[in-house]
């Protein structure tokens, strides 16, 4: 474009302006520079094992502790309020799918730890694919994928349909989502599994289980936000 370039994007802002997802403010990004700076992002000592943050480092945490976890050690880039939920509710409920390349990706990719053989996502029941279109935890692995040369693989389906965990309390989650994921063939090496908010770590726990079963030599989770509450 060239000389004109300025006067194009300033034309293309005017009449599609790019809005944050955070504040909805105009913005040329997915979030304005405030919102970027207002991120909850989780740093300092975490367990060791589940990610969550702790006053010190720790092997295992009071979350934690007495939580029979398949996966190795799960790491989130965020904590699950304030700008962080808003920027998960982009990427799930308006399909702000820039949210992915442009953020969930690179912060993931600070936390991605070691060499993968690929990169899997927590899947969608098809019955909620098809009602939202897309399935969030793809978007969020495929990008990774490509940020850390590691092919992403829809290897895990669902093999029954589960009730929201939203609506449950800790318990019930680990009970609904029980044998609820299968793999397609056999798995082998390291996996990196993905999700967009780790609440118990239910979810991810039963994945992790159903690629170990299938061959996986060991399962690492990274999701983009943590629930503390």
């Amino acid at each position: 474009m060239g000389e004109f370039e300025p006067y194009l994007l300033a034309l293309a802002d005017l009449f599609y302006p790019q809005r944050c997802v955070g504040c909805g403010g105009r913005s040329r990004d997915v979030l304005c520079r405030g919102c970027f700076e207002r991120l909850p992002r989780i740093s300092g000592p975490v367990c060791d094992r589940c990610g969550a943050p702790s006053a010190h480092e720790t092997p295992v945490c009071e979350r934690c502790r007495g939580v029979d976890y398949a996966f190795e050690r799960a790491r989130s880039a965020l904590v699950y309020e304030g700008v962080g939920r808003e920027v998960v509710r982009a990427l799930k409920y308006q399909a702000c799918l820039e949210v992915a390349e442009r953020l969930a990706a690179p912060l993931l990719e600070e936390l991605a730890e070691g060499r993968f053989d690929m990169v899997v996502p927590v899947p969608l029941h098809r019955s909620r694919l098809r009602r939202r279109g897309f399935n969030q935890s793809w978007v969020i692995a495929r990008a990774l994928g490509r940020r850390i040369n590691t092919p992403a693989s829809d290897k895990l389906v669902v093999v029954r349909r589960t009730r929201d965990q939203v609506d449950l309390s800790g318990r019930a989650r680990w009970a609904n989502v029980r044998g609820a994921f299968g793999v397609r063939g056999s798995v082998r090496g390291k996996v990196l599994l993905v999700d967009d908010v780790f609440t118990t770590g239910a979810t991810l726990s039963a994945c992790s289980s159903a690629l170990l079963e299938a061959g996986a030599e060991r399962v690492c989770a990274l999701s983009l936000c943590r629930a503390l509450h």
